[in-house]
């Protein structure tokens, strides 16, 4: 038992994961072959002022355990610590295990001191940080407090004892026969052939321990080399060059130790002798350099090792080069200074050495075929894994309704002209980046710098490098916000899209989206649960967030700010970005403090777009020349503007460039004042101007389609589209058109146009283009709604077996459909609440709820966007009754939205019963069903006898299982919660749902017997469920 502790205190002093004075990462479960999933998340967001980002340390080895910290549990550190224990089999214990060692004491040697040791300690004083490193990775203490190095820095003989018990201790990680994978969330282990890993662990036992044995000094390189020989199991894991540096130089181990005693005689000329010496010992340090670096490299993480291969950091193949090269320069010396008999044993070394090395390649190829046929058997399970990932993957994206923010990021790299490497290759060098990257505990990286600098291609680049060296076990979600596309405009958009990309590479997480609905005012709140509960998750593999545009996101960005700065160090509070952001424990990467490079990368990106427009508009050389100079005088270090101007230039003839770039003002909005004086001169200046007035209002953007019902063109010419993208073009580059929709090119130009232009592009104030686009938005709907657009015919038709004809009958009025209300809102927001003509009786709202509002109902319905729908009647029953109190419009609101809310399922499930179950099980007095009596289906002869009015019930929830126990409101009475339960205990559930419009947002599990109550938190943000039966309570 005794031995037994030795081992462990051993085992966990040589594989600590952190140290305060090494600066390698502790990341060594990236090497192994049976990871336990690692619980980590970092979160990268980017504003024109701000980016976060968050990262927390990775989880341990499996081939080599390691403990837990003790650190303080956080909320933070309970995310990144909670399960990251590894179940540890016991081993059995090295022989003649070495008491911890308090003190240092230096032992005067009774035998000559080795050139190895030397050699050992020459390197220590030269390489001093390197070789701390190394006796750090070999000495780590449990005990996160006590971080001083147990390796005996002046006492040879201890030292050496040490080694050979560390060497001991590697050699047994071999003996894991298995090669593990995870698929569905499971970890599987697949059988080796245990003749070929025993043949390894045979092979290398015996190599290390004679070398051990006969040389003991030599435990300061062997050490190292039974570290590493585990790790090769994993041959992803290793790359090529480290990998064929480390077999060199390990078969030509026993070669190098032989050279002191054999090749360095007694009788030998005092001079040659010296300079042999020397030459033996800088061999030996270059060795013992090398393979210590190669422990190193092997025990550091993937992310680091791919960073630095990218720089060159680590000449690897140079090292190794000039290893060889002393090598061999040092054969020639001892073949002119050695007897036939020395030189006899010399090349009998050296074929021992070939010999080693050829084993040990076959060996390593052996292992590696078995890795192959276990990747066989891998890719199997994966593409069974794939098949059902693809239905999880559709069932995921109809649940959150999410869109997926990689083809976001394609379109945002395809509108800025494709992503050029060189803008922002220089970040991967950077100190604050590196630091962020290599940290050991959770931080946020703010990447702060002015609008166009290129943070959001910045952050595309570094998506791109994370995945290229991500291992099978990390997933990258991320997200883009873009304030002018109300689809990513807002918090709850952007947890969509991080759930979605979490799920899609992760697909076992797929469980903790349960059934339900994400949509209406509360979606954030059943969103939050699910992210918290994917965070949470055990098995959750090593996670970058990554979140572009901050700022950007313009709905709930206060509740966006609080989940991130929550999981930072530091508790923050106060209003605005700058404030929450300045407050948490971060890096901060400042884009002004990197000028010069930042400049630098400006220029290769402008030497691009030179060329690009050199080959395309026939520029000759001498004038392709001038324009690079021109552009790079005058771009400050702002990609937007250079790709402003370069986008102006391309519709620019070669002979009149230089004229033009003269025109052409320094700084963002000097470059937008001129595109708008361009504009203002036009023949198309109005048309222009209102159409910047259409782009800067709508709230995503919209389409060709949906733009001509927005503008009045000529006659001859309505219809067409290509007079409309003529208008675009003219509109300078305000404006990009891509797939036939229309969006500004930059919120900067959104921001110019409104705080510095409105007067001139806006008739009166700014609010009045959201009533245009209101009215014109009621004429169009009204012009095309009717029953029955589709053509479907069968009242109980169902939604999901629906397909849109040719041509899209919505085509040019789907934003009108689904918007029209938000924007009379939005209008009388800014207006004082008087009696509006819109909200009059026989007005145009009054005169669209008579004659249109069940082909309205019908198109929400086939557009799946009838919640939005339910949530614009509320909202405007709101607005009845604040500026139309007493009128008949308010009665008709009212019961249209009792209408929608009463009906709401049934129209979703089968768009046609709206005018069927809707109509003929509404009360008998109701006013809609009156306005549209024509519309009841006349082959019901005896239609049942309905109540006179709404009843006071508000809605009909439905959905459970078995019989409701408890029911119980939040405290502002948005949110509703009961329990049920079947008679035979086989379903128990907590339902949540959206009183605004009767959405189901989650449906929650997990109590064995009947809920016996369900309650709110104060502030509505928790809900708890205690069960008699079991005697839980569920938060």
């Amino acid at each position: 038992m005794s031995d037994e502790r030795s081992y462990k205190r051993l085992l966990k002093r040589l594989f600590k994961r952190d140290s305060a004075n090494a600066k390698e990462p502790r990341k060594l479960a990236q090497h192994n072959t049976a990871s336990v999933p690692a619980r980590s998340s970092r979160v990268i967001a980017s504003t024109p002022t701000v980016s976060v980002n968050k990262q927390s340390i990775t989880g341990p080895s499996a081939l080599i355990p390691a403990p837990s910290e003790k650190t303080p549990q956080t909320w933070t550190n309970y995310i990144e610590n909670r399960d990251v224990g590894v179940t540890r089999k016991e081993t059995a214990v090295a022989p003649n295990p070495t008491p911890k060692q308090d003190t240092d004491t230096r032992e005067v040697e009774s035998t000559p001191a080795s050139l190895w040791n030397k050699a050992y300690d020459s390197v220590k004083q030269e390489k001093s940080n390197l070789l701390s490193r190394y006796e750090d990775l070999l000495s780590r203490e449990e005990d996160a407090g006590d971080v001083s190095n147990r390796i005996p820095q002046h006492n040879t003989i201890s030292r050496q004892e040490i080694l050979k018990q560390i060497t001991e201790l590697g050699l047994k990680h071999m003996e894991d026969k298995k090669v593990k994978v995870t698929i569905l969330g499971h970890e599987i282990g697949l059988q080796d052939s245990i003749g070929k890993v025993g043949e390894a662990v045979d092979w290398a036992r015996k190599y290390i321990q004679d070398a051990i044995k006969d040389v003991p000094y030599t435990s300061a390189v062997m050490a190292g080399i039974s570290l590493i020989l585990p790790l090769l199991k994993n041959p992803a894991a290793i790359d090529t060059t480290s990998r064929e540096g480390f077999t060199y130089v390990t078969s030509q181990t026993r070669y190098y130790i032989e050279m002191e005693s054999l090749l360095l005689p007694e009788d030998m000329k005092p001079d040659l002798k010296a300079d042999l010496t020397e030459r033996v010992l800088n061999l030996y340090k270059l060795v013992i350099e090398f393979q210590v670096q190669s422990v190193m490299r092997f025990y550091r993480s993937r992310t680091k090792n791919y960073f630095r291969s990218i720089i060159n950091y680590d000449s690897w193949k140079d090292k190794l080069e000039h290893l060889q090269k002393e090598e061999s320069s040092l054969e020639k010396k001892f073949e002119k200074a050695l007897s036939s008999t020395s030189l006899q044993q010399l090349k009998k070394l050296a074929r021992e050495a070939e010999g080693s090395r050829k084993t040990l390649d076959n060996i390593l190829n052996n292992i590696q075929e078995l890795v192959t046929i276990s990747q066989d058997q891998k890719a199997i399970l994966e593409r069974s894994e794939k098949h059902l990932s693809n239905a999880e993957d559709r069932r995921c994206r109809e649940t959150l309704q999410a869109t997926d923010p990689s083809l976001d990021k394609e379109r945002i790299e395809e509108d800025k002209g494709g992503l050029l490497k060189d803008s922002y290759s220089w970040v991967l060098s950077n100190d604050d980046f590196q630091n962020w990257r290599d940290a050991s505990h959770s931080q946020l990286l703010w990447i702060k710098g002015d609008p166009g600098k290129g943070k959001t291609m910045l952050l595309c680049g570094i998506i791109d490098e994370l995945s290229k060296m991500a291992m099978d076990k990390t997933n990258i979600s991320f997200f883009f916000c873009q304030a002018t596309n109300s689809r990513i405009n807002n918090a709850t958009a952007v947890l969509r899209g991080l759930i979605y990309m979490l799920v899609r590479q992760q697909p076992s997480l797929i469980t903790h989206i349960r059934d339900g609905s994400f949509e209406g005012e509360n979606a954030w709140f059943a969103l939050l649960r699910v992210f918290n509960s994917i965070l949470e998750d055990p098995h959750l593999h090593r996670t970058y967030l990554i979140i572009d545009a901050l700022d950007e996101c313009t709905a709930d960005l206060s509740r966006l700010l609080h989940l991130l700065v929550q999981k930072s160090p530091a508790s923050v509070t106060g209003r605005g970005i700058e404030k929450d952001l300045n407050d948490t424990t971060q890096i901060k990467l400042r884009l002004e403090l990197n000028e010069d490079i930042l400049t630098a990368a400006v220029d290769s990106f402008i030497q691009y777009k030179t060329n690009k427009l050199a080959e395309e508009n026939n520029y000759s050389p001498r004038l392709r020349d001038d324009v690079q100079h021109h552009l790079v005088s005058k771009a400050n270090g702002t990609f937007l503007w250079a790709a402003l101007v370069c986008k102006n230039l391309a519709r620019v003839p070669a002979r009149n460039v230089r004229k033009k770039l003269e025109n052409f003002p320094s700084g963002l909005d000097e470059l937008y004042q001129r595109m708008l004086n361009q504009i203002s001169e036009s023949d198309d200046a109005e048309l222009c101007k209102h159409l910047l007035d259409i782009t800067t209002a709508v709230y995503r953007p919209i389409t060709l389609d949906e733009l001509a019902s927005f503008i009045d063109l000529p006659e001859d010419v309505a219809g067409d589209n290509e007079p409309l993208k003529e208008i675009i073009e003219s509109c300078g580059s305000f404006l990009t058109l891509r797939e036939r929709k229309i969006s500004l090119v930059h919120q900067s130009a959104k921001d110019f146009l409104l705080q510095k232009a409105s007067d001139k592009i806006f008739l009166g104030h700014a609010e009045n283009i959201h009533h245009f686009i209101f009215s014109r938005s009621l004429q169009v709907i009204s012009g095309i709604l009717r029953r029955d657009i589709f053509n479907i015919r069968s009242p109980g038709f169902p939604i999901d077996q629906v397909k849109t004809p040719y041509p899209d009958p919505f085509a040019a009025a789907q934003y009108s459909c689904v918007c029209s209300v938000d924007h009379l809102l939005d209008y009388h927001a800014g207006q004082t609440e008087e009696w509006s003509k819109d909200l009059q009786d026989g007005g145009m709202i009054d005169k669209f709820l008579r004659t249109k509002y069940l082909y309205w109902l019908e198109a929400l319905a086939l557009l799946r966007c009838l919640s939005e729908g339910a949530l614009a009647i509320s909202r405007l029953t709101d607005l009845a009754q604040r500026v139309a109190k007493g009128s008949q419009l308010l009665s008709h609101v009212q019961d249209a939205r009792r209408f929608i809310l009463y009906f709401k399922r049934a129209i979703e499930q089968s768009p046609l019963q709206v005018y069927s179950s809707a109509l003929v099980f509404s009360p008998a007095c109701s006013l809609i069903r009156g306005l549209f009596k024509k519309e009841e289906p006349q082959w019901i002869m005896n239609k049942p006898a309905m109540e006179e009015s709404w009843s006071a019930c508000l809605q009909t929830l439905e959905g459970h299982s078995g019989g409701v126990r408890s029911v119980v409101f939040s405290h502002d009475s948005r949110l509703l919660a009961f329990a049920s339960a079947s008679l035979d205990k086989s379903h128990m559930t907590v339902k949540l749902w959206d009183t605004t419009n009767g959405q189901c947002l989650q449906t929650l599990k997990g109590h064995s017997d009947w809920v016996n109550c369900v309650v709110f938190s104060h502030d509505s943000r928790l809900l708890a469920s205690a069960s008699d039966g079991d005697s839980t309570v569920k938060l």
